[in-house]
């Protein structure tokens, strides 16, 4: 899950940015003062310099401004009491303004935080560009490594993928799941009608009324509400042409119909099969069973409008999952409420596949700062890791890649959806995280949302995302 922010090649190359990314010159007027004219402002600099050094050391962190990012605030309150450090959690908003601030701390190779939590995506483009610290044999040496989610490690941590190189730790872990309305699902006069339902189709072999197993039963189930019910949407999902949106919700059909992105280690293009064809041929059926609006929603706006009681079932990242948990948010139906990971798919091959979309970002260290302050973010990121933390960082709703608290009955019975995590993790998978990945995202965006959302042809449309995601590689020398 990410933000775009246009075409950000310019960010992955090493050194200072020529053009309208370099620093101002000094002004014609200041280069004609007397040198005795700027000793004054020369001996202010030194002196405010000087006086900088006194102050109490900080740790700044950039982070998006959501939930997850108010539990790191009070965490950070607890390392202050330990250590005496302070914690500063500089939050921005997802619609532009934290990728804004991370990317022009990128294209200014500044020094304004010293930890930047990024979207897993963003990874290449940090460590090409020389913006994210390698924590490799920092992190043997001081982190647990066998305590961590393999998959935890790949996704938010690993550049290239299968080097074993790593620029960040795991902080907030997240996928998308399902929530579905346990009260419908459970009564007894929808199951008969359900089972009477799928008489009339003729769908073999029948399946009970229940979480799905396959997504062909999650579309006989979405069907099924949507008409038995006036005003009531089967499913919902984040289909928005904004960003990464409708192809995080696709990616677990696809990759369960035995479509692909491609091999990310050797950067080649997979996408054009007749796996991801027949899955956005089935994703199109699908949303003959959403809301008016469905077609085009956001992250948000499923969630509001699951919480409002117009739809079945709902498929988001678990990170807006605590607000359809809460009484206060969710006073009508969060009680009633149940949650399933995506189900899995026998592709046109014979072969049963499961798949869950990656949601999270790691935690790195900005390569921009000084040696002193990159040791004290390290120090942060250590005590961040140790299972302790990582317990109390559960706790308070943050979402944890540490297998010891995962296994821990505490974690499960935390919150209602938190016993999907574990599961999740063996399934998480994710977009390309090469520098380029914004551009290849953007071909995703367009041509899957004009085949759902405007008839496009699934065919022309996923030979398009071949040819242009092979052009972006290939220009940047990636395929190899």
């Amino acid at each position: 899950m990410g933000l775009s922010m246009g075409t950000l090649a310019h960010l992955s190359a090493p050194g200072r940015p020529p053009g309208p990314f370099a620093r101002p010159a000094l002004p014609a007027a200041a280069l004609a003062l007397p040198l005795l004219a700027l000793f004054p402002l020369f001996l202010s600099g030194m002196l405010a310099g000087c006086g900088s050094g006194s102050r109490p050391p900080e740790i700044k962190i950039l982070w998006a401004e959501w939930r997850p990012s108010d539990a790191l605030a009070e965490l950070g309150r607890e390392y202050q009491a330990k250590t005496g450090v302070p914690v500063k959690v500089v939050k921005k908003s997802w619609d532009g303004a934290f990728g804004d601030a991370t990317f022009s701390e990128f294209r200014n190779r500044d020094g304004n935080y010293d930890i930047i939590i990024g979207d897993s995506q963003w990874m290449g483009l940090g460590v090409v560009g020389g913006h994210y610290l390698e924590l490799t044999d920092w992190m043997k040496q001081n982190v647990r490594m066998d305590n961590l989610e393999p998959a935890a490690l790949k996704w938010y941590c690993e550049y290239p993928k299968g080097s074993a190189r790593y620029y960040a730790v795991p902080c907030e872990a997240d996928a998308m799941a399902w929530a579905y309305r346990k009260d419908l699902f459970e009564d007894a006069g929808h199951r008969a009608a359900f089972a009477r339902f799928l008489e009339s189709r003729h769908v073999t072999p029948p399946f009970p009324l229940g979480p799905p197993k396959t997504w062909s039963e999650l579309a006989w189930i979405a069907k099924y509400f949507k008409q038995a019910i006036p005003g009531m949407a089967g499913l919902v999902m984040a289909t928005s042409r904004k960003y990464d949106m409708a192809t995080m919700s696709f990616e677990p059909v696809m990759w369960s119909f035995g479509g692909d992105f491609g091999d990310y280690v050797t950067n080649r293009v997979t996408i054009d099969s007749r796996g991801t064809v027949d899955a956005l041929r089935f994703y199109t059926e699908l949303m003959e069973s959403t809301s008016p609006g469905g077609r085009n929603m956001g992250y948000g706006e499923v969630a509001a409008e699951y919480i409002a009681g117009r739809a079945a079932m709902a498929c988001n990242f678990l990170a807006f999952f605590p607000a359809i948990a809460s009484p206060g948010d969710n006073p009508d139906f969060y009680d009633k409420t149940g949650y399933f990971n995506s189900p899995a798919q026998v592709g046109s091959d014979g072969v049963r596949r499961r798949a869950v979309a990656l949601g999270g970002q790691g935690m790195s260290i900005n390569a921009h700062i000084s040696p002193e302050r990159q040791e004290r973010a390290k120090a942060f990121l250590k005590w961040f890791c140790e299972s302790g933390t990582q317990r109390r960082w559960a706790e308070k709703g943050g979402f944890t890649s540490d297998r010891t608290v995962l296994k821990g009955e505490s974690f499960r019975k935390a919150a209602p959806y938190n016993p999907l995590f574990e599961e999740a993790f063996q399934l998480m998978r994710d977009f390309w995280s090469v520098p380029e990945y914004d551009d290849m995202m953007k071909a995703c965006q367009r041509e899957f949302c004009a085949v759902f959302q405007d008839g496009a042809n699934p065919v022309e449309a996923v030979r398009q995302i071949q040819s242009e995601h092979e052009a972006i590689l290939r220009k940047r020398g990636r395929i190899r």
